[in-house]
């Protein structure tokens, strides 16, 4: 990864309570980097892992739109460094919006990584909104990086294989989104490696391939990986050399996972 000198990550997501996933996470993923992460809250969540039962309490789009906006000002006033915004769990199109008309109207023209999540890993629905619904926010980002299931959601198309993402990012990139990074890991689940369908700007495509690791997946690896993104698309780095950056670091850190509470949690 690149050096964390100057770089600052505001990462606009829910809170997890059991800490694996959301803004802990992200903050976690910064310390892990060494980059500096401002949190800005969206909702709050309960989640059981074992029931898939949960709620979720969303925050006034005004009071997100108040501290996003703070913490690009601060971003701003620090000077002499690079921010970036990663966007994660979002409760509805409501606060969606509001994201959307902070950014704009501090005219932040940094890198945004939007990981649109719908669902958390233990089944409880996240975003309460149509999926389609979260479109205006996905056409602000530099890069949209949906699993599988998001994908299929977002595109209105199935995604089980490396043809399929490729045709979801086409549909994404039709309806406005400049870029899309499809997570394979729900894909061609029996192959032995995992392969990432990136689609940049005007339609370039990349592949990324790994081995995949035996076991179930860890809690929190999107939220760690769009955050590492941001945090190497704060550096100045390439689209395709920060996603390649973050996900062989995603990968290590997948690799030296840990059980909690019947779970698995990045170190």
């Amino acid at each position: 990864m690149n050096s964390s000198r100057n770089r600052t990550v505001i990462a606009v997501a829910g809170h997890d309570p059991t800490g694996g996933a959301g803004l802990v996470r992200d903050v976690m993923t910064g310390a892990a980097l060494g980059v500096h992460v401002v949190a800005v809250g969206t909702a709050w969540t309960v989640q059981s892992a074992s029931s898939g039962a949960g709620s979720v309490e969303p925050r006034d789009p005004g009071g997100v739109s108040r501290a996003l906006a703070d913490a690009l000002r601060q971003a701003a006033a620090a000077g002499g460094g690079r921010a970036s915004v990663k966007v994660g769990m979002v409760p509805g199109a409501a606060v969606a919006a509001a994201i959307v008309a902070a950014l704009d109207r501090a005219g932040f023209a940094g890198p945004v990584v939007v990981d649109p999540v719908l669902f958390a890993s233990s089944g409880v629905r996240l975003w309460q909104d149509d999926a389609q619904a979260m479109l205006p926010l996905l056409r602000r980002a530099t890069l949209v990086t949906p699993n599988a299931g998001e994908a299929a959601a977002l595109s209105g198309r199935p995604v089980a294989s490396i043809s399929d993402a490729l045709s979801a990012a086409a549909e994404l990139q039709r309806l406005g989104v400049p870029a899309v990074l499809v997570k394979g890991g729900h894909m061609d689940e029996g192959a032995a490696t995992v392969t990432d369908v990136l689609v940049g700007p005007g339609g370039a495509v990349g592949q990324l391939s790994r081995p995949r690791l035996a076991g179930s997946s860890p809690r929190g690896t999107g939220c760690a990986l769009s955050t590492a993104i941001a945090a190497e698309l704060a550096a100045g780095v390439s689209l395709r050399a920060a996603v390649e950056a973050a996900t062989g670091w995603l990968s290590s850190r997948i690799a030296a996972s840990v059980p909690v509470n019947g779970e698995r949690h990045l170190p």
